[in-house]
């Protein structure tokens, strides 16, 4: 069964806000690079350099326990006491300025844009110390044949009772890829091991193309995986997987990936612990939510997540329904959904 986003079996996801103004990628199989600042660059193109300032910033991690997500298997949110922290400082930093001379609509557009450029500094300083080679993004839909990276992540960032099992990423990643998002960053080994980079999805990561002189590989650092439901909400049977998936092919039965469902269930929000709090897990959230509702895939994306959860996910646009009735990993979850076109949240414009 599926978990909420985090750890799998408490598979939590969490979605984190992500600062970008157009979509990041197509699910169509397309990929699209953009820079950390939210500048989108086709998959040809250089993106500009990482700018690098001496902010330091406290922004929280997506990965197992407390990290990508808040929901059962493996999604989980990784940067929520930090992205808070980040909020409640921007808005100290807001409450004096210049804008007594600006009508109000133009000094609402400084400060929303002012704030934002103060924490993607944050985010894109805390990135380059990690990486210590500047940072080219790629969001791309996941397929199976992402597997070993997708397994590689999520057992990094879960722990083992949490994370999603291998099997549950061959169904999903087999039956309906264009419900899962990958964020992979571009590598050079010779660069990565002179700064100490390493990371276990490096050494499953693929060339990004065959015969570069330099060997760069597109390793995967944060990841979504999802399935649809017929409900609004997620249950213990959109959480499973049929297990005679790989010779049964006609898709029926209640468990697992529902085609005509309306609603989409995110089972696995992963970032890689090392790079937690750079500004991933809201940067591939964002993409994500973005994507379902501009390819018109579903009318909401449900998840379920742990009670401390809750104030995180409603802060980027999901309801909270209450408490949840599925029991996967022992029960205790909460459901919450966001749903496009209410005014709220990431893919409509509103409030975050």
């Amino acid at each position: 069964m599926s978990s909420p986003p985090g750890p799998e079996g408490n598979e939590q996801d969490h979605a984190r806000d992500v600062k970008q103004t157009e979509p990041a990628s197509a699910l169509d199989g397309s990929a699209t690079r953009f820079d950390p600042v939210g500048y989108i660059h086709h998959h040809d193109e250089q993106p500009a350099a990482t700018t690098t300032t001496t902010t330091t910033s406290s922004s929280s991690s997506v990965a197992n326990t407390t990290t990508s997500g808040g929901t059962a298997e493996s999604d989980t949110s990784t940067e929520t006491n930090r992205d808070a922290e980040e909020d409640d400082s921007a808005a100290a930093d807001d409450a004096v300025d210049d804008s007594e001379d600006l009508d109000e609509e133009s000094a609402n557009v400084r400060k929303t844009s002012s704030f934002y450029r103060r924490r993607q500094s944050m985010s894109d300083t805390r990135l380059q110390k990690v990486l210590g080679f500047p940072f080219r993004p790629l969001v791309r839909p996941l397929t199976v044949s992402d597997i070993d990276s997708c397994e590689a992540l999520e057992n990094s960032a879960f722990s083992k009772e949490h994370a999603a099992t291998r099997e549950k990423f061959e169904y999903r990643l087999t039956t309906c890829p264009e419900l899962c998002m990958g964020l992979f960053c571009t590598v050079v080994p010779s660069i990565a091991a002179e700064n100490g980079f390493d990371i276990e999805t490096l050494r499953t990561a693929k060339p990004v193309e065959t015969g570069r002189p330099d060997g760069s590989l597109s390793v995967l650092v944060a990841h979504i995986v999802s399935t649809k439901c017929i409900g609004d909400l997620v249950t213990d049977e959109s959480m499973d997987y049929p297990k005679d998936f790989r010779t049964n092919k006609t898709g029926s039965g209640p468990t697992g990936h529902q085609p005509q469902g309306h609603t989409v269930a995110l089972h696995s929000l992963a970032v890689h612990p090392k790079l937690h709090g750079c500004g991933l897990g809201k940067l591939i959230v964002k993409a994500y939510l973005q994507q379902i509702k501009g390819a018109l895939l579903a009318d909401r994306v449900s998840l379920i997540c742990q009670d401390y959860l809750v104030r995180y996910y409603e802060k980027h646009g999901f309801q909270n329904i209450g408490k949840s009735p599925t029991q996967y990993g022992g029960g205790g979850w909460y459901d919450m959904t966001f749903i496009f076109g209410n005014g709220k949240g990431f893919g409509n414009g509103g409030s975050r």
